[in-house]
């Protein structure tokens, strides 16, 4: 029986990843025309700084990665965090927005954690994501709603936000739940049997959604019922919004009339808001969001300069491309898992 050469497998294993980046880069060929028109606007120094937050947050997320793998692996430690956060990025950017959880996945099996175990950390790091972006968002509504600068701004859109803020808190308490109740696991569990037996044709996706709630439930209750490892990763979480939260606060801090915490501020409730509200006529969500509210107090020809070198350092230009994602997806698990 023929053995397949190793040398040869990673030839065609980044040839074929090459392939996928170059099909990706053209995909995002609109949007990094874009970016290099922002980049051309700032000077050296703002993008070279920017660059450097934008690294202090990569830090920061493979510390939460380290943090939530070390329990089921002894020997993970804050480096091979690092590279999965770097990795999980590269990976979004190769698969459109969608195969940063499977890199995710498959890194920390790599390195030792169960798969089970890896399978719960990359759901469970979305669930500290979004407690973290509802607290920063709900602060600074609050805060920016009593300053003078901004009030009459923020008042306009009052209804609009207080209905995000609902939106936000309802899902991070949904999720919450899920992630530490036994008893809303066994109720959801049973609403999944319900289902299936009601819509037999979608049982495939129903055993995936049963398999994902246990996951999710037995490493949640390991991880967030313990109070001092809760409240560390919810402060790394919060910490790494923040950082990335400077970006365009710095770039805009000689600009806009608003000083550098309250723009970090306006930029929590962009970020929030992006999340449950639809963008219209299919711009990017937080792009409008941070347009609508920057817009008043700093030029467009600052404000649109900043958010694409935002996106530009962060990465977080999640477009449509179901078609190519799967596809993707496939070609890469059959390279790296089999």
């Amino acid at each position: 029986m023929k053995t397949t050469n190793p040398r040869s497998r990673r030839s065609v294993k980044w040839l074929i990843l090459l392939v996928f980046l170059a099909a990706a880069l053209y995909f995002y060929r609109g949007s990094l025309a874009e970016i290099l028109e922002g980049i051309r606007a700032l000077s050296f120094v703002q993008l070279i700084i920017s660059c450097l937050i934008a690294t202090v947050f990569f830090l920061i997320e493979g510390g939460i990665v380290y943090y939530m793998a070390h329990p089921f692996e002894s020997t993970y430690h804050w480096g091979k965090g690092i590279r999965t956060a770097y990795l999980c990025e590269f990976y979004r950017l190769l698969t459109l927005g969608s195969g940063s959880g499977f890199a995710a996945i498959y890194y920390l099996q790599k390195d030792g954690v169960p798969y089970a175990k890896g399978t719960g950390i990359t759901m469970l790091q979305f669930v500290f994501k979004k407690i973290a972006v509802m607290i920063l968002g709900l602060m600074g509504f609050l805060y920016l709603l009593g300053t003078p600068q901004t009030s009459q701004i923020l008042c306009q859109y009052q209804n609009a936000m207080i209905i995000g803020c609902v939106v936000t808190i309802l899902i991070a308490l949904f999720m919450t739940l899920i992630t530490v109740s036994e008893k809303i696991k066994d109720w959801l569990l049973y609403a999944i049997d319900w289902l299936e037996h009601k819509k037999p044709k979608y049982k495939q996706q129903m055993e995936k959604g049963r398999e994902n709630l246990i996951l999710l439930n037995d490493t949640g209750k390991e991880l967030m019922t313990h109070k001092k490892r809760f409240l560390v990763l919810l402060g790394l979480n919060l910490m790494k919004l923040i950082v990335i939260y400077l970006i365009p606060a710095y770039i805009l801090k000689d600009i806009s009339v608003l000083n550098i915490p309250q723009s970090v501020m306006l930029m929590a409730i962009a970020y929030m808001l992006a999340g449950v509200i639809p963008a219209p006529s299919g711009i990017g969500s937080l792009e409008f969001v941070f347009l609508l509210f920057f817009n008043c107090f700093a030029g467009e020809m600052y404000t649109v300069p900043a958010i694409l070198v935002f996106r530009f350092t962060t990465w977080l230009n999640h477009k449509n491309g179901d078609f190519l994602n799967e596809v993707t997806i496939s070609v890469i698990k059959n390279l790296f898992v089999y």
